[in-house]
């Protein structure tokens, strides 16, 4: 065995032209297969990622009061010691922000039509350390000492006729459950790749809302940011044990991960994913069909040579043994030189990402994504295609070397 796998690196390193173009074969395949791979695995985490940053955050705690009738968005179900809690999450590991926000519902009104929106009252301090909306404000953020201040989604600011600098009215329930209607001066406006957030959503502050909602400091929800990982599972595992964490510390709350807030969006991924895995598998075949036929062409190449063999006295056995080794030396140069290419080219996807501005008028699904996606590393993907390439250099080999090694010597050694 030792001598046949002497001879078959010596084949392989003798014909440096054959090798090479058979392994480029498997290398673009493989190659292709890693880059589409990180791609569209970041498409999903960009997605993801858009939604966690604009809407959900990683983990969000509210009462089990709160969580039973959230549709309602109700005001008289508050966290109590709110402070203290804060305090706790921020001395666990991985944890980049927490900020309390109220929800409630209300309508806007420019005196001419009133649409139905989702109020947000945020803390003007402490959200930027969870949510990514300051880098989609038009204009200015909430002033230090500005009072009866909003921010409104671009989409309806448009709808209402109205823009930044303008007055708008807003109605609402108090925590009382009275109706109140005040004047707001628009300071900016959220033009978020979320077209929820832009065609629904208000923002006031705390300041604001105590006046305005009477909330006297009432907290419905606290968000808490972990750190984001460039691998998926390994965020969603921290994500997960943090959760856990908190609702053994505080049964009496109700401590959800972004995985169930947005569940329904996360399996509407699942599904997307799925038919990416059908057109991954297209690759495959077809990267499967170009290395088959390069190593084929290798081998019936080289029929004379095998009747040479033959003749010399080497058994049919030895003479598969012989290719097949060759198939796999050429499957591990390809699978290598492939894996080199590939996550060569997929380190600035990782890093530096594509833009998608360009790719706007490709959003008819209402689906939320980044203004920039990046790749992901998807290390059982490369381990896969690394294995695959070797395994179908070496079933290339199989099925000629065999048949050329039962024909007969001198048909063989005539072979053209």
């Amino acid at each position: 065995m030792g001598t046949l796998i002497k001879i078959a690196w010596r084949n392989v390193r003798r014909h440096k032209r054959r090798t090479f173009l058979s392994a480029l074969v498997i290398a673009v395949g493989l190659a292709m297969f890693i880059l589409m791979n990180s791609i569209m695995s970041g498409w999903d985490r960009a997605n993801i990622d858009n939604l966690i940053e604009l809407s959900t955050s990683s983990i969000r705690i509210t009462t089990k009061e709160y969580a039973d009738d959230v549709e309602s968005l109700p005001l008289k179900y508050g966290l109590q010691n709110v402070q203290e809690l804060t305090l706790f999450i921020q001395q666990q590991g991985d944890v980049a922000g927490v900020t309390p926000r109220t929800q409630f519902l209300g309508q806007l009104s420019n005196w001419e039509e009133t649409m139905p929106v989702i109020g947000q009252v945020v803390d003007a301090k402490t959200d930027a350390t969870v949510f990514d909306l300051m880098n989609y404000i038009e204009g200015n953020y909430f002033s230090d000492e500005g009072e009866n201040e909003i921010i409104l989604g671009k989409g309806l600011a448009e709808e209402m006729g109205v823009q930044q600098g303008d007055y708008i009215t807003l109605y609402a329930l108090t925590k009382h459950e009275s109706r109140n209607a005040d004047e707001f001066y628009i300071v900016g406006l959220l033009n978020t790749t979320d077209p929820n957030i832009n065609l629904n959503t208000i923002m006031i502050t705390y300041e604001t809302a105590d006046g305005f909602l009477d909330l006297e400091g009432l907290v419905t929800e606290l968000y808490v940011s972990v750190e984001r990982r460039v691998i998926y599972d390994l965020f969603v595992k921290d994500v997960q044990q943090l959760q856990s964490k908190l609702q053994s510390r505080f049964p009496e709350l109700q401590v959800d991960s972004f995985l169930k807030i947005a569940s329904g969006f996360l399996k509407l991924t699942e599904q997307k994913k799925a038919f990416g895995m059908i057109f991954m598998l297209i690759i495959l075949a077809i990267a499967a069909v170009g290395i088959f036929n390069s190593v084929l062409m290798s081998v019936y190449e080289r029929i004379r040579e095998i009747g040479v063999l033959r003749a010399q006295g080497m058994k049919r056995g030895e003479i598969v043994t012989l290719f097949l080794w060759e198939g796999g030396f050429i499957g591990i140069l390809g699978s290598i030189l492939g894996l080199t290419i590939g996550c060569g080219a997929n380190i600035y996807f990782v890093l530096v990402g594509i833009p998608l501005d360009k790719f706007k008028a490709l959003e008819t699904s209402g689906l939320p994504y980044w203004g920039r996606m990046h790749g992901e590393w998807n290390i059982g993907a490369i381990v896969f295609v690394f294995l695959f390439g070797i395994v179908v250099a070496v079933a290339a080999s199989y099925l000629p070397s065999r048949m050329a090694s039962k024909l007969e010597v001198t048909k063989a050694i005539r072979y053209v």
